[in-house]
């Protein structure tokens, strides 16, 4: 049934359920596994009347390079708990959703697997905005979980 699945991975609570659904469906249908992660910075700009400022200096690329290497570790050593093994990472730069949906099409995925909601607490209101945006644009099945 499924034989390419990528998971959209930010390692919020609902991304690691959505590991493990797609680490069982995997198996379960034998389907290559990929993932997405699209690091994001955390500092929140500081806005006190017209004045923006930010509380640290911003992370530079290398180090958003290398959070999401640390993440994406921690996908392969929960793939390989689980006898999975990862087809491929991508670690982008951006907008998530486009990122996601720019690898799915790239792997020809015929799921994209995600956390409902992920770490954005603004963007993440209501169904959660990179969920909802993937879901919209994917030409792919998706499953989001909780």
């Amino acid at each position: 049934m499924f034989k390419t699945i990528l998971l959209s991975y930010d390692g919020s609570d609902h991304a690691q359920n959505a590991l493990a659904t797609a680490l069982t469906v995997a198996k379960t249908f034998g389907a290559k596994l990929g993932v997405a992660h699209t690091p994001q910075m955390d500092t929140p700009p500081i806005v006190v009347g017209a004045f923006v400022g930010m509380l640290e200096k911003p992370p530079t690329q290398a180090q958003i390079a290398e959070a999401g290497e640390h993440v994406l570790a921690e996908v392969r050593k929960q793939a390989d708990a689980a006898g999975v093994q990862l087809a491929s990472t991508h670690i982008g730069k951006g907008d998530p959703a486009q990122h996601t949906l720019s690898v799915a099409k790239e792997l020809d995925a015929d799921l994209i697997v995600m956390g409902r909601r992920g770490l954005g607490a603004v963007g993440s209101l209501a169904l959660g905005s990179v969920s909802q945006a993937v879901s919209h644009g994917a030409s792919c099945a998706c499953l989001t979980v909780v």
